[in-house]
């Protein structure tokens, strides 16, 4: 027995709208936030009903929120041609352009849909959640509340909607809507039981506690190097409980502070409950654990309960180093640092007052130079466009030792090649498959680099849901470059070139 192509299509086409017949709602699994459920019904039904935009649009941000690139950008291709004047397929083309890190982009899609339908919930979310990264908290609060009220079963919508409530209603929220929504939570009772344990062990104290007040201070910055000639980066000389001192690189991209197990074990401090840390490499996410102490010095700073976070295992951090400090530990401070005078220079920001609604970013008169930059938590993501086409955003990263592109990004606009010899490892372990981008100029704030043979790795290989990717990191090589002050606050870096 023989077939035809044609009598393949035939049953294809049946198979399709078997699929779609078989769930009530087609959207239900979307609505849900399980997008993984959500795709092959809503293929189903988008082959069975062509030419609904809301069918196409919900498949779209499905194959985003999935993470699926190729097959997303391909879907916002043809939707853009389809459904011009679609309020649902422009939110989700805007949904797709967030996801790349292209903000313009995302903005004027969400701002287009609102114009076309000023109901639109996803909209506004969308427009919530770029506003929120871009520091403005109070907006992005209103902008998610109005959301939610628009569409309360949405679950994307309700998932961040409980954040902006007062913490004794939101605790009994998030609890319960985790536990119906498993697939967009990964051990929820693991971390609310470490930091239970560490609320308890820290009696319920702020973290990082100035003695003596926040004053003005300048920090020496120590060297760290990988050998006698080469230099791994600059950190911070920390004691814990008068304890000895112990050296942690300076980390941009990383939070808090991360200490080796053999240090902690050394300084007496307990293990409390479990969590995951997760870096470059493809080894996956590897467990660690909390700990507090009184007291710790960093520089000449001396601070009340100290946090720190722990990987298991007796190894050093990535085998040099006895930890990592990210520089949102100083956050409360405009921070600048000097590469070429192994210098920082901390200064407080102005006191204001706790508002719930949170305040929209504010340039201080002083800050009139500074670029925009957006907050992933405790990322900073500067807008980056690469060989003067595709805008992404890159990490500000003085702990990577180079800078580096994501591979599917720079796919995008050019050619890349595997590399059988660079090595790169991380806290994840090491990274399997390295390439390198033949052709790489990059531009940001007023700086651009043409870089010939850039680094090109996977750098959004995790198997959790990211709001945003990465799409490359600009490393020490690149930032030493400058003197680079830092406002957490209101989202706002300087790149003050050292050799004009």
């Amino acid at each position: 027995m023989t077939c035809k192509l044609s009598d393949l299509l035939f049953f294809s086409s049946l198979f399709a709208g078997a699929l779609w017949a078989q769930s009530a709602d087609p959207l239900a699994s979307y609505k849900d936030a399980n997008f993984k459920a959500a795709l092959p019904v809503l293929k189903a039904a988008v082959a069975a009903d062509p030419k609904n935009a809301l069918l196409h649009a919900a498949l779209l941000s499905s194959l985003t929120y999935e993470g699926r690139v190729v097959e997303a950008s391909d879907e916002a291709d043809a939707d853009e041609a389809s459904f011009p004047q679609s309020a649902d397929v422009l939110t989700a083309r805007g949904e797709f352009a967030y996801y790349m890190g292209d903000m313009s982009a995302a903005e004027k899609l969400f701002k287009a849909a609102l114009k076309l339908k000023e109901d639109h919930a996803r909209a506004w979310f969308g427009l919530a959640r770029l506003f929120r990264s871009a520091s403005y908290f109070r907006t992005g609060r209103l902008y998610c509340i109005k959301a939610h009220g628009l569409d309360p079963g949405d679950a994307l919508i309700t998932k961040t909607w409980p954040n902006y409530l007062p913490a004794e209603k939101r605790a009994g929220l998030l609890k319960e809507f985790a536990q119906a929504h498993p697939w967009l939570y990964k051990n929820f009772e693991m971390y609310e039981d470490a930091g239970e344990k560490l609320n308890t062990a820290a009696n319920r104290r702020e973290e990082f506690q100035v003695e003596g007040g926040r004053t003005e201070t300048d920090l020496h910055l120590v060297e760290l190097r990988y050998s006698p000639q080469v230099l791994r980066g600059l950190g911070l000389e920390m004691s814990i409980n008068g304890g000895r001192k112990v050296k942690l690189l300076l980390d941009t991209g990383a939070s808090g502070i991360l200490l080796s197990q053999t240090f902690i074990d050394k300084s007496g401090l307990d293990h409390l409950g479990t969590i995951e840390g997760r870096g470059l490499g493809d080894d996956g996410a590897k467990k660690g654990f909390l700990s507090v102490a009184d007291t710790c010095e960093i520089g000449g700073l001396k601070f009340k309960t100290c946090v720190f976070r722990a990987l298991e295992g007796k190894r050093a951090i990535s085998g040099e180093f006895d930890g990592l400090i990210g520089t949102d530990t100083f956050d409360a401070y405009l921070i600048q640092i000097d590469f070429q005078k192994h210098a920082m220079n901390l200064k407080p920001l102005p006191e204001r007052p706790r508002l719930p609604q949170g305040y929209d970013r504010e340039i201080p008169p002083g800050e009139k130079t500074f670029t925009p930059v957006f907050r992933q938590g405790h990322q900073l993501l500067v807008t980056t466009h690469l060989n003067g086409e595709d805008a992404g955003l890159f990490l500000i990263d003085t702990g990577s030792g180079i800078s580096m592109v994501d591979s599917t990004f720079a796919s995008l606009s050019g050619k890349i090649h595997q590399d059988n010899y660079m090595r790169i490892t991380g806290v994840s372990g090491n990274v399997k498959k390295v390439f390198e981008a033949n052709k790489a100029e990059i531009q940001f704030a007023t700086f651009r680099q043409r870089n010939l043979g850039m680094t090109a790795i996977d750098l959004n290989n995790s198997p959790d849901h990211q709001d945003v990717r990465m799409s490359g990191i600009l490393g020490l090589p690149v930032l030493a470059m400058f003197r680079l002050t830092l406002d957490y606050r209101n989202g706002l870096v300087k790149f003050d070139p050292v050799f004009k």
